[in-house]
């Protein structure tokens, strides 16, 4: 039995490459030796089921480290030359429009850059947390828009206040709208993370 093809598209799930991606994106692959990759491409792996679309944040001649741009820890599964893995060339988004996805500096400087706005949105949940008291005095977010992807958007008037990520998570749009915005709180999941919703994943 042969070892099947391997893929040119992906569908992005998951909220661990947001901000590169947005969950149901297709994303375009294309085979490149292992030796070519560099720190900052970002991969498509088949090694195990499902298949995760992670960035390579480390590489020496025998593997590769891979971990979400929004992820806290790299990825226990290492990835080395005899891996099933596709580089991720383009993406298209809902609306049809096709981008080059960054790769080595580039993609670098946007994994770092999502890893300095992961650190600060903890450090101001952190600060945030003995206001939740005062919940009761924030305005209300009635204003309530669906989109194709799944996303589900609220807003107060015209200001957007937060989404819920077509996985399910409740962010923010910005750490300072929790001050004075609240959602319907039948939506509302207590371990929901204070955060900004990017909008842009997997």
């Amino acid at each position: 039995m042969g070892v099947p093809e391997m893929p040119r598209e992906a569908q992005c799930t998951g909220d661990s490459m947001r901000g590169a991606f947005v969950p149901g994106e297709t994303l375009f692959l294309a085979e490149t030796p292992f030796e070519t990759l560099r720190k900052g491409d970002v991969v498509a792996i088949f090694g195990r089921t499902p298949y995760y679309v992670h960035r390579i944040v480390e590489k020496n001649a025998d593997c590769a480290v891979t971990m979400g741009d929004n992820n806290d820890r790299p990825d226990t599964m290492k990835l080395t030359p005899d891996s099933r893995f596709q580089l991720v060339v383009r993406a298209r988004g809902l609306d049809g429009t096709e981008r080059q996805v960054p790769g080595g500096d580039a993609g670098m400087e946007q994994f770092r850059r999502r890893q300095r706005r992961r650190r600060f949105l903890r450090f101001a949940g952190a600060l945030l947390r003995p206001f939740k008291p005062l919940k009761f005095l924030r305005i209300p977010a009635n204003t309530e828009t669906r989109f194709r992807d799944g996303t589900v958007q609220w807003s107060c008037g015209r200001i957007p206040v937060a989404a819920r990520t077509p996985s399910g998570r409740i962010r923010y749009l910005h750490w300072s709208k929790r001050l004075f915005f609240r959602i319907p709180a039948r939506d509302l999941n207590p371990e929901d993370a204070v955060g900004r919703w990017s909008g842009g994943g997997s």
